[in-house]
């Protein structure tokens, strides 16, 4: 393919005005930055606790999706080998479910994946769980990720929300409101940040039952059927489900943002409003706020009219952008893996005049390096050391350090983009 025919196929999906052609398959020979369906399903259901995560496919697989948000998790694998794709390996999965049931006979969940080989030979791992249901002591849950299910990591998000409705909350049963309850969906706990949301709305009375999936297990899913509300964070990684407990159980869901002090007041009002606690998150918040005030008004001065470079996951190009530019940077270019056409449009609206791109590549990202010199990029581990190649510093993200959300999180964001941003190596360059 002449690279003229392929920088006009990519053209709809980089623009200045509006909102980029999303949600398309990459254009075969891109090396794009996207995962696969198999690893969007284990970034929602890796961190569910007392769950194993049996892998119907070759070790490779196993391997691939051990590691998420740089934690890793126990993963296990039927280890497909060249005699199983000839002859199938559907007796091999039964066993392996049940001897995995036996060794860890404390877990109560089992989450078997079908991914790219087995399922191109036809592997029906749910009649093959169905087989086995009544000899094991743990709920098993098909969940069906074959590369060629979708286009990236988000149909894999969406493919594990389903998998959670249909084979686990759909057993449970509302019995009573719980007062003063809500439960967060889409929230990962990196660096503690699910504690940070918790230890905040416990300041004005609302409990929180269950995070989905950060912090999570059987007994908690259970309950959480009957909090009063939802507070969505993440519409790729939750939406879907914060729907289906509307539906089922009539629990309103609620979408917030706790990343920069904008989103966390505004946030924390809207929730508040809804439970009849206006007055104590109004205290609440002034008294958050004036801790740190002093400290984000000194590293909001020093990164004042920085430029930089945004290119992050789906939903966080919206409520990050909005912190990174209450934080004082000047975002010229803000892109997405995965994003759809919800995502971008929250992102015009904070950033009018900057350039979106969807489904970004390394060619394209070193383009955007070279033409607009910014003094900080921000994106995933993928994109880290191209950076410092350019030398142009870099903070990635999921982070590292400590929490960015709520209004201490805030801090420690501006903390880190300081430290990167003036870090002395850079005087080297």
């Amino acid at each position: 393919m002449k690279l003229q025919n392929l920088l006009q196929q990519r053209d709809k999906h980089i623009t200045k005005h509006g909102v980029p052609e999303c949600q398309r398959p990459t254009i075969p020979g891109i090396m794009s930055q996207r995962a696969c369906t198999f690893y969007g399903a284990r970034w929602v259901l890796a961190p569910i606790k007392n769950s194993l995560h049996l892998v119907h496919a070759p070790a490779d697989c196993a391997f691939y999706g051990q590691n998420v948000r740089k934690k890793n998790y126990m993963i296990l694998s039927t280890d497909l080998v060249e005699k199983d794709i000839i002859f199938g390996a559907a007796k091999k999965l039964e066993e392996s479910i049940v001897e995995a049931d036996k060794i860890f006979d404390s877990y109560d969940l089992v989450f078997v994946y079908a991914t790219c080989t087995a399922s191109q030979i036809g592997e029906d791992i749910e009649w093959s769980i169905k087989r086995v249901k009544d000899r094991v002591n743990k709920i098993l849950i098909p969940v069906v990720v074959p590369g060629f299910s979708g286009y990236s990591q988000a149909d894999g998000h969406h493919i594990a929300q389903r998998a959670i409705a249909n084979y686990i909350l759909k057993n449970f049963k509302k019995t009573g409101e719980i007062e003063n309850s809500v439960n967060i969906i889409g929230e990962y706990n990196v660096a503690g940040e699910s504690q940070a949301i918790k230890r905040l709305l416990e300041k004005i009375g609302i409990n929180v039952i269950c995070t989905y999936t950060g912090d999570c297990c059987l007994s908690q899913m259970e309950k959480s059927v009957n909090a009063r509300l939802n507070l969505l964070l993440c519409r790729s990684s939750g939406l879907l489900l914060a729907q289906f407990m509307k539906e089922r159980f009539s629990i309103p869901y609620m979408e917030v943002s706790f990343y920069g002090i904008e989103n966390t007041i505004t946030s924390l009002k809207k929730i508040a409003k809804f439970f009849g606690k206006e007055k104590a998150a109004e205290i609440v918040a002034d008294e958050e706020f004036s801790k740190i005030k002093h400290k984000i008004q000194f590293f909001k001065s020093k990164l004042q009219g920085k430029k930089a470079i945004v290119l992050l996951g789906a939903s966080r190009i919206g409520f990050m952008t909005n912190a990174f530019k209450e934080a004082g940077l000047e975002i010229l270019v803000c892109g997405s893996q995965f994003g759809c056409s919800n995502d971008y449009e929250i992102a015009r609206c904070i950033l009018p005049d900057s350039i979106l791109v969807d489904d970004f590549n390394c060619a394209e990202v070193e383009e955007i390096i070279l033409r607009f010199s910014p003094d900080l990029f921000i994106g995933g581990t993928r994109e880290w050391y191209l950076s410092h190649k350019f030398g142009v510093p870099f903070l990635v993200l999921p982070q590292e350090t400590k929490p960015y959300a709520c209004f201490e999180g805030f801090l420690h964001l501006l903390i880190d983009v300081y430290k990167e941003v003036f870090a002395p190596v850079w005087r080297l360059i």
